[in-house]
C-alpha cells in the first residue's frame, strides 16, 4: 500500500522499501543512498548481496527503472553540512533518469558535491532540487541562482540573516564579539578605575592584564578563567562553549594543556571534550593521540567514540569543546554560549563557525567571542553578505585561470614535476593527509 509520508530511522532496506511502494515524502539522511543497492538486492530475495543470483538482480533492475521513472522534488536542509560527492551521485544514481554511478569519492560537503554532480552529470528532467544553507558559495549560485537585473547570479529566495536575528529565531553572534585587544583595553580600563571597589576583583583583573596570549598556556589560562567567572552560571549552569583551534596538532596541545590547568587549580566544575580526525603524533614529545583516546568518559572511566562525543557534550558533565575542524558546520547545540577562536577565519568559513552560537534557548542572551587571531573588520565584512542578501560579484570566468597559467609558465619559478606532485598530495582523501 503506497504511504504518504514514511520517516527512514532503521537502514537503507528501509529506504529501498518506501522507493519501490512509491511513499510520497520520504524523510531520510543522505548517507543511506550509496547502500540503497544492497537494500534492494535483500528485498529481491538475494541471501548475499555480494554474488545475487539472476532473478534478485533481474527484479532489482526492474525496480531501479521503476523509481527513475518518477519525479521527484530533493529538499536538502544544511546544505554546507559536511557530506561527500559519493553521496550526492549515489543519490541521483538510484532517483535520476539515466545518470550514472560516480567512482570518486572526495571528503566535500554536500554543496560542493552537488554542484560537482550537476557539471559532471548534467540536469536530470524528473530531478528538482531545492537547498537551504545560510552561506551559498559563488558556483551554487552559478548552478541554482538566476540572473539578477544587473546580470549576476542570486538566489531565488533570501531569508536574510538580519531577518532571521530581528524575528528572534536566531541571535545575534557579532553583538558581543571581542578581539583579545579590545578586551585587554576593556580589562586594563576597569582595573585602573579608582572607583571600582573590590580590591580582590582589582587583583585578578591585574594578573589577566599581566598575560600576554603568546602560548598556549597562557590562553588556556585566560579562557579557562573567562568561561569560569562569565559564563558558566549562565543557562542555570548548563552553558558551554567552544574552543576553535588551527589544527590539528593545537587541538592535542590545548586539551593537554587544558587539563593540566585544571588539575592543578583544583577545578571540579569544569570538563573539556576534544574533537580531531585521525591519529595525530606530536613532534616535540612523539606521542601519538586520537580523539576517543584523549576523551574519557567521567562515570564509566572509558574511552568516549568519536559518534558519542555530540550526546556526552550535551550532558553536564562537560562544558568546554577543543575543536580542529570539525564541528564548525552544521552543530546544533543550543547551550553554546562562548566561543575563543585561535584560528584564522575567512569569508565562509569565520560565518560557519561563528554561527554555531546563534542558536536560541531559553534564558541565552546574545552569545560572546573572544578573537585571539583574527580582526573584528575580517569578521564583519565577512558576516556582511550574509545579513542582507548573498549576490556573486563576477560570474566565473575559466579562461582566467589559463591566463594565468600562462603568466606564471613565463615566470619560471617552478617545475611542472613540483606542480605534479602537490596535486598526489592535495587531492588525496583528507583521511590519508597527514595534517600534523
Amino acid at each position: 500500500m503506497q504511504g504518504v509520508v514514511k520517516a527512514i530511522d532503521e537502514n537503507s532496506r528501509q529506504l529501498a522499501e518506501a522507493l519501490i511502494d512509491g511513499t510520497k515524502i520520504v524523510i531520510t539522511t543522505l548517507q543511506k543512498f550509496p547502500f540503497i543497492l544492497r537494500g534492494l538486492l535483500h528485498i529481491a530475495g538475494a541471501d548475499n548481496p555480494d554474488k545475487p543470483d539472476e532473478a534478485a538482480i533481474t527484479k532489482t533492475q526492474e525496480w531501479q527503472e521503476a523509481i527513475a521513472a518518477r519525479r521527484y522534488a530533493v529538499i536538502v536542509d544544511e546544505a554546507h553540512s559536511s557530506q561527500t560527492g559519493e553521496t550526492a551521485r549515489e543519490l541521483k544514481r538510484i532517483l535520476g533518469a539515466g545518470t550514472e554511478q560516480g567512482s570518486e569519492e572526495s571528503d566535500i560537503d554536500w554543496e560542493d558535491g552537488l554542484n560537482k554532480v550537476m557539471e559532471s552529470r548534467g540536469k536530470q528532467k524528473n530531478l528538482s532540487f531545492f537547498a537551504f544553507t545560510a552561506t551559498s558559495k559563488g558556483k551554487t549560485l552559478e548552478l541554482f541562482g538566476h540572473k539578477s537585473d544587473n546580470g549576476k547570479p542570486e538566489a531565488f529566495h533570501t531569508y536574510s540573516m538580519k531577518q532571521d536575528i530581528d524575528e528572534g529565531f536566531i541571535l545575534d553572534v557579532l553583538q558581543r564579539y571581542t578581539t583579545y585587544k579590545t578586551y585587554f583595553r576593556l580589562v586594563k580600563s576597569v582595573e585602573e578605575d579608582p572607583a571600582m571597589p573590590n580590591k580582590k576583583a582589582r587583583k585578578k583583573l591585574a594578573k589577566f592584564m599581566a598575560l600576554h596570549p603568546h602560548d598556549i598556556e597562557q590562553k588556556t589560562e585566560i579562557m579557562v578563567e573567562h568561561f569560569r567567572a562569565h559564563v558558566k552560571h549562565k543557562l542555570g549552569g548548563w552553558a558551554k562553549a567552544m574552543v576553535v583551534t588551527g589544527s590539528r596538532l593545537h587541538a592535542v596541545r590545548y586539551m593537554l594543556a587544558f587539563q593540566r590547568y585544571i588539575e592543578q587549580n583544583h577545578y571540579a566544575d569544569i570538563r573539556p571534550l576534544v574533537a580531531f580526525s585521525g591519529t595525530v603524533r606530536d613532534p616535540a614529545s612523539g606521542d601519538e593521540y586520537t580523539e576517543p583516546s584523549m576523551n574519557i568518559d567521567v562515570v564509566t572511566g572509558k574511552h568516549i567514540g568519536e559518534s558519542q562525543l555530540p550526546d556526552k557534550f550535551d550532558s553536564s558533565d562537560y562544558q568546554l569543546l577543543l575543536v580542529a575542524n570539525k564541528y564548525q558546520t552544521g552543530f546544533d547545540q543550543p547551550l553554546l554560549c562562548a566561543m575563543y577562536v585561535d584560528k584564522r577565519l575567512d569569508g565562509v568559513q569565520a560565518v560557519q563557525t561563528l554561527s554555531r552560537l546563534n542558536r536560541n534557548s531559553a534564558g541565552k542572551e546574545e552569545p560572546f567571542v573572544l578573537d585571539f587571531v583574527n580582526e573584528a573588520e575580517d569578521i564583519y565584512k565577512a558576516f556582511k553578505p550574509y545579513y542582507n542578501v548573498t549576490t556573486l560579484e563576477e560570474p566565473s570566468d575559466p579562461n582566467r585561470l589559463e591566463k594565468l597559467k600562462h603568466e606564471l609558465n613565463a615566470l619560471q619559478v617552478y617545475l611542472w614535476s613540483e606542480v605534479a606532485g602537490f596535486c598526489q598530495v592535495f587531492y588525496l582523501p583528507h583521511h590519508r593527509q597527514n595534517k600534523g
